[in-house]
């Protein structure tokens, strides 16, 4: 039983006992959630195992047999087994088989992706190989777009992220380019409706933007990360009903925000010498990383208050870990000055408890709200 079924049956035994919903309701409830058939069963997940292993077979065979055939062979062999993926994938669709026939779409793209490096390969074509990449990317989204299968999208959004550290590696640039394929895997994750596909689009670009102050003005652009980090977690904040009329992110994307943030913020404590930003570091390292670290437990535990307003469990479980975190970082920088690390610390503690106070007290004068109305 998933976490969702369990807690709502824990709920709806609550709401019946307190007469708010009727044992027809409740089992109405029950009979619509048992008709929703979940993405994730065991022969879904286990047709999506067997396409990838399939991939794999596929390749390791023609690698072994690769210089005992003829060229026309070759092409025939991979030409052969693409279309027998897709028309499998077809009949099965036909069939109402759609978990078996997502997976032979999956298989397919992975034979797709085995015949562009073993033609290359075989023409002796020289290049960028992250432009391979890029084509196994770009044939994963166009499946995706004909079949409407979720796995496909998913491959896009890895493809899409390897293929942007792989060039990113190569050349030491921000690679905006990544941006127009990936809005297009975006835009065929809104059309499909798949909510995965969109966390998948999240992280796929938290694994853009996060080193992108390692690459642009002068490799220290990591304010710009937090800025934009921010920007997306205040924009979820404050705008979240409005977001959440048209589809329902805003939770998702105060998280995603969050995360980004702290990311370069935990970057300009720990990562980067910062010498542009206060001065020196024999000079000014101090009370940069004190400022950086108020700064940062600032921004995590004012994203806890608001998670537990908000009920927004992933932005609190995250925001308890990069509180741990940096409390566990700061421990470790400051090692050296027991004097500076235990009032750094007797100072947070401070800054906490008056917070957990605060807390309660405003929950305490909302409950009395509640009871005097």
């Amino acid at each position: 039983m998933s976490w969702y079924r369990s807690k709502l049956e824990r709920d709806l035994a609550r709401w019946q006992a307190a007469g708010w919903v009727s044992p027809t309701g409740a089992g109405a409830i029950r009979r619509d959630l048992d008709q929703r058939k979940s993405l994730f069963g065991a022969a879904p997940a286990l047709a999506v195992l067997g396409a990838v292993l399939f991939g794999f077979a596929v390749m390791s065979f023609v690698a072994a047999h690769w210089t005992g055939m003829s060229k026309l062979a070759r092409l025939l062999l991979l030409l052969g087994t693409l279309w027998a993926c897709y028309g499998g994938a077809a009949l099965l669709f036909q069939r109402q088989l759609n978990a078996f026939a997502h997976a032979a779409v999956l298989g397919g793209i992975a034979v797709y992706g085995a015949s562009i490096m073993l033609i290359a390969q075989m023409y002796h074509m020289e290049g960028n190989p992250a432009d391979a990449l890029l084509l196994w990317a770009l044939g994963a989204l166009l499946a995706a777009v004909l079949t409407g299968s979720a796995p496909a999208l998913a491959a896009t959004f890895v493809l899409l992220s390897v293929w942007s550290c792989w060039e990113r590696l190569g050349s030491e640039s921000a690679h905006v380019t990544f941006l127009l394929p990936w809005a297009g895997a975006a835009l065929t994750a809104a059309w499909l409706g798949w909510r995965p596909a969109f966390h998948l689009a999240a992280l796929s670009l938290v694994i853009w933007i996060v080193p992108l102050g390692f690459l642009i003005w002068g490799h220290h652009a990591h304010w710009l990360v937090v800025l934009i980090g921010g920007a997306v977690a205040l924009a979820a904040a404050g705008w979240g009903e409005a977001l959440d009329r048209h589809l329902p992110v805003s939770a998702a994307l105060f998280a995603y925000g969050l995360g980004v943030a702290y990311a370069g913020l935990f970057i300009l404590q720990f990562l980067d010498d910062n010498r542009w930003l206060v001065g020196s570091a024999e000079s000014g390292g101090v009370a940069r990383l004190l400022v950086l670290a108020v700064l940062s437990l600032a921004l995590v535990l004012g994203a806890m208050l608001w998670a537990l307003k908000s009920d927004n469990r992933p932005a609190l479980w995250l925001a308890y870990a990069a509180f741990a975190l940096e409390i566990f970082a700061l421990y470790v920088r400051t090692l050296g000055s027991f004097l500076n690390t235990s009032l750094f610390f007797l100072l947070a503690a401070l800054i906490v408890s008056a917070l957990a106070w605060l807390a309660y007290r405003l929950h305490q004068s909302k409950v009395a709200t509640g009871a005097g109305a």
